[in-house]
């Protein structure tokens, strides 16, 4: 067994608001990893800089193999966004640099793609993608707006680099798990009291984590708190006990399970009494929460509903001060088994 980490020799040049051309990922080997990193260029930025838009710079992202199978499927808006707040949410960390300041003109934006259950391993072979049996193995990456990052100096040119990190000399073993996690946008409706917005949770799958981002009805929009006020996992039929949480317990419980560090609380600090250090602690991101199925089925793969038909398992919302434009966005974190054509090779 080798473990290798390879550049990717194709890069991608940016376009604004552009699916971007596909980029051919190595098939050598079992990959355990995806990195994206943006290279941006913008005019000198200036005090409506938002370093909260840098994540937003892809819009989508999907690592697709033969036949269109998406091993990674994140569709939709804010996907760019969806994926950093999960990438903080693992390893502590904004992965963005150098630190931008006003007049700075170029930074550095990460993304990690771990389909594993150990995401400090990156060669965690837990979960993978069976390159080295595939005929084809791509990137496709949408972009959002040349304003997004700063509304008075946009984005003036970028590159999206690529590397993988790979295990060489293993053949495709039989009951390997595979990534085929999917996104759902979920605009809010309205109200809703006592976890009554069901949403269907496919099935067909293993399940391992609920992750969810919560935005308001603002242009931007912002991350929200105070949208979604409960979760409830509602399993008619298995024996299990249902899951039933607030959202801020939902996070509380989410960093304690990864021993996330937390952060400061991106406020304007005008004053030392204002903001006691004590106050500015955030437990997780705003607007981000993870029910992570692991704690209660299996420890690596989560809850296997192979057997289950989509909305045979539901997700039961509490939803409060509804305003049009408020939405969750859902990603499916789900697994399944080798496809059997693949094992060997």
């Amino acid at each position: 067994m080798e473990k290798i980490t390879i550049k990717v020799p194709e890069f991608s040049t940016w376009a604004a608001s552009s699916d971007l051309t596909p980029i051919k990922l190595p098939r050598e080997g079992l990959i355990t990893e995806v990195k994206i990193r943006f290279a941006c260029t913008t005019a000198a930025l200036t005090k409506t800089v938002t370093l909260e838009n840098y994540r937003r710079t892809i819009q989508n992202l999907k690592i697709q193999g033969d036949g269109g199978h998406a091993y990674l499927g994140l569709s939709g808006p804010q996907m760019g966004r969806l994926l950093a707040l999960l990438n903080e949410y693992e390893y502590g960390s904004a992965f963005l640099t150098p630190p931008v300041n006003i007049a700075a003109t170029v930074a550095h934006r990460s993304w990690v793609f771990h389909p594993g259950s150990n995401p400090l391993d990156p060669f965690d072979m837990s979960v993978v993608i069976p390159a080295k049996a595939l005929a084809t193995l791509q990137v496709l990456l949408t972009t959002s707006a040349n304003t997004l990052v700063d509304a008075a100096a946009a984005i003036a040119s970028g590159y999206f680099y690529y590397e993988v990190n790979e295990v060489l000399e293993v053949n495709v073993p039989a009951g390997i798990m595979t990534p085929q996690g999917s996104t759902m946008p979920w605009p809010h409706d309205s109200d809703h009291s006592d976890f009554s917005h069901n949403i269907d949770v496919p099935g067909g799958a293993w399940l391992r984590r609920i992750i969810m981002m919560v935005q308001d009805d603002s242009a931007v929009p912002d991350l929200a708190d105070d949208e979604v006020a409960g979760v409830k996992l509602k399993l008619p039929r298995t024996a299990s006990a249902q899951i039933e949480t607030f959202w801020e317990e939902l996070k509380v419980e989410s960093a304690r399970f990864n021993r996330f560090p937390g952060r400061p609380n991106p406020v304007l600090v005008t004053t030392a009494e204002q903001y006691p250090p004590g106050l500015m602690e955030m437990v997780l991101p705003k607007g981000f929460a993870i029910l992570d199925l692991r704690k209660y089925f299996h420890p690596i793969w989560g809850a296997n509903l192979t057997n289950f038909q989509t909305g045979d398992v539901k997700l039961g919302l509490t939803i409060e001060n509804y305003a049009a434009g408020d939405d969750t966005i859902i990603y499916w974190d789900q697994l399944a088994p080798v496809d059997s054509k693949y094992v060997g090779k």
